[in-house]
């Protein structure tokens, strides 16, 4: 396999392995707030719902990744 293979790799592991790791603590943060069902938002996903959204942010790296392929394509 060619290098930059290896190196998409290894970026999607680090995604994965950090993504992993924000689940497991978002769901330890669910447990001990066991009693609350609405809780108050964090001051800075306020002022940024969509910046802070984990959903439109992965869709922006997406098509970030996909234009950056195109242009190492096409350059190459």
């Amino acid at each position: 396999m060619s290098t930059f293979i290896w190196i998409l790799m290894l970026i999607v592991i680090g995604i994965i392995l950090v993504s992993l790791i924000y689940t497991i603590s978002a769901g330890r943060t669910q447990k001990a707030m066991k009693g609350e069902f609405d809780s108050q938002l964090n001051e800075n996903v306020q002022n940024h719902p969509y910046l802070r959204n984990p959903i439109f942010l992965a869709i922006g790296f997406f098509f970030v990744f996909v234009v950056g392929y195109i242009l190492y394509l096409s350059f190459r």
